[in-house]
């Protein structure tokens, strides 16, 4: 039955085994010295610790992998010794451990301001504290903080004296050349430095110098297009903008135009509905001179709306007799109600009466009504 357990280990077997396939196949592609330079990490040291003539390899972390005995190195070179294990030269660190009583320690602060002309302070501090001279020494140091004053340092200046070193290779079968770098070993109050040392033979990296000069070709190329992908996006975007911006103003010309024509498409059609509804202004001008008389005349004509949808006509001016204004005004098929709206009054220079007279107009049924 399928469990957690089993599942999980399947899953992961799985895995190793397509690892394992990926990695065989990639890596028949190469030749084998193409292999071993891409499986080399780099973190291969041979350690001489000083009073014995065995050299140690050990890892990145100090595990011990092999030792080659100093008769070996002795009897051919350590170029051949390393050869038969399939390792060049420049594949590993020889490294020197001498205790640390080897060592001549001197501590001094400084201000923090002087740590950048510390190599020169330290020269000066050998040639003028000691009773070494530069040329005869290695030396190394640490640098910290003091807790208690910040604004100086502690350094801590660690000096060896190079026949000590060449002592020591020579029983190894080495020469100083051949170190790359002195640490001291043993208990101690505090972290001692690493004193590494001018490598005399140069290491070849070209072929990994052109591996880093096409990956960096290749992310400068490859940022440059990102670039100018991004560029083109913003001009890209920016046209777009202003596109959008014109159509918007063009829309809002047109959307002012359907507006406009809107409201007078509204007003045409209450007009419409208007005279479709009632007499129009010259047709009631028309019939108020068809019904007075001739002895008649009119000096003020308005059209006004005495209650909601009921409209009337207010007429003022002179005539023979104005008592008979109103019944020919309720004969007529546009008027009703017709009544004088002020006492009739002669006027002795027209030698007529002056009249105001009101008469409510009709409302016409719309069209196909009862």
């Amino acid at each position: 039955m399928w469990t957690q357990d089993n599942l999980g280990h399947s899953l992961k077997t799985a895995a190793q085994r397509l690892l394992a396939w990926y990695r065989r196949e990639f890596f028949s592609l190469f030749s084998p010295g193409t292999i071993a330079w891409l499986t080399d990490r780099g973190d291969r040291r041979l350690i001489l610790k000083a009073g014995e003539r065995d050299l140690s390899c050990v890892d990145a972390r100090g595990a011990p992998l092999w030792r080659l005995s100093g008769d070996e190195v002795a009897s051919a070179s350590l170029e051949g010794a390393l050869g038969r294990r399939g390792l060049t030269r420049n594949a590993v660190r020889v490294g020197l451990e001498i205790e640390t009583r080897a060592f001549f320690v001197r501590r001094f602060d400084i201000p923090n301001a002087a740590v950048a002309n510390l190599p020169k302070l330290l020269i000066a501090d050998i040639e003028r504290k000691t009773p070494f001279r530069v040329a005869d020494v290695l030396y190394g140091h640490t640098i910290a903080r003091l807790p208690t004053t910040p604004d100086k340092s502690r350094v801590s200046l660690w000096i060896l004296r190079r026949d000590i070193v060449a002592e020591t290779v020579e029983r190894a079968g080495l020469a100083v050349s051949d170190i790359a770098f002195i640490r001291p070993c043993g208990e101690g109050d505090e972290e001692p430095p690493v004193i590494r040392l001018a490598a005399t033979q140069g290491t070849s990296h070209r072929l990994r110098n052109i591996a880093l000069g096409l990956f960096m070709a290749t992310a400068i190329f490859t940022a440059t297009g990102v670039g100018v992908t991004l560029w083109r996006q913003d001009a890209l975007i920016a046209e777009l903008d202003a596109k959008i911006q014109d159509m918007s103003a063009r829309a809002a010309r047109v959307r002012q135009v359907v507006d406009r024509a809107s409201s007078e498409s509204r007003l045409l059609a209450v007009l419409r509905s208007a005279r479709r509804n009632g007499p129009q202004f010259g047709d009631l001008w028309e019939e108020v001179a068809r019904i007075l008389p001739d002895s008649a005349y009119v000096t003020d004509l308005r059209l006004s709306e005495t209650q909601t949808n009921e409209r009337a006509v207010d007429i003022i001016g002179f005539a023979s007799s104005a008592v008979g204004l109103p019944a020919l005004f309720d004969h007529s098929p546009l008027f009703s109600d017709a009544a004088l709206t002020a006492p009739i009054t002669p006027d002795p220079r027209e030698k007529r009466e002056g009249f105001s007279l009101q008469a409510k107009l009709e409302q016409q049924k719309p069209a196909g009504g009862r």
